[in-house]
């Protein structure tokens, strides 16, 4: 078992690179488009943040590199309410971006795939007695499914795991760990 848990992730990176390093044939050069995917978001905030109530939403543009992977850059904007125990609440809006690598494991009409992004985002935080405004790094990984609709119109979802280094830079030690679930389109673009 522990064999196992070593080599899975130098199996992942192996597998992934092989698949970049694959020759695209006629077929596939079919599935090589352009897309736009917005989403909306519902964040599920770690206990550091003192954080309820997130929503937001946020638009990718991607591209399908070959049958097992898209490369997407996606922006965003979210929102939730803390409840501080020394000044009577606030609220907190994050504005950010992020570069998405998806690996579908298989593409039908129901298609599961990974997702790991690497991005940064502005977190501004309003209370009644303090104004933060702070970049950080953040970091994503989960799971997702698509669902094809018509012509090549797909519902989409995912569920990722989000790293904030945001307290770091406040001087505080550790990260923010949150759950972000996103539910929206995928919508195929004429142009390749």
């Amino acid at each position: 078992m522990l064999f196992m848990k070593s080599t899975l992730p130098a199996t992942l990176l192996l597998s992934i690179m092989a698949t970049l390093s694959t020759p695209v044939n006629a077929d596939e050069q079919l599935t090589q488009k352009y897309y736009l995917a917005p989403v909306g978001s519902y964040l599920d905030l770690g206990g550091d943040s003192a954080g309820y109530g997130g929503w937001g939403t946020g638009l990718g543009i991607g591209r399908v590199i070959n049958q097992h992977l898209n490369l997407e850059v996606r922006g965003f904007w979210q929102s939730y309410n803390n409840k501080f125990s020394c000044c009577g609440g606030g609220e907190t809006d994050l504005v950010g971006a992020t570069l998405d690598l998806q690996y579908y494991f298989k593409r039908n009409k129901l298609s599961p795939y990974l997702v790991t992004s690497l991005g940064g985002m502005i977190t501004d935080i309003q209370s009644k007695y303090f104004h933060i405004n702070q970049s950080s790094f953040i970091f994503e990984a989960g799971a997702g499914l698509t669902y094809s609709l018509i012509n090549e119109l797909s519902l989409r979802g995912d569920v990722r795991y989000r790293i904030n280094t945001l307290p770091a830079e406040l001087g505080d030690e550790g990260v923010l760990n949150d759950l972000v679930v996103n539910i929206g389109v995928q919508i195929p673009l004429n142009f390749k």
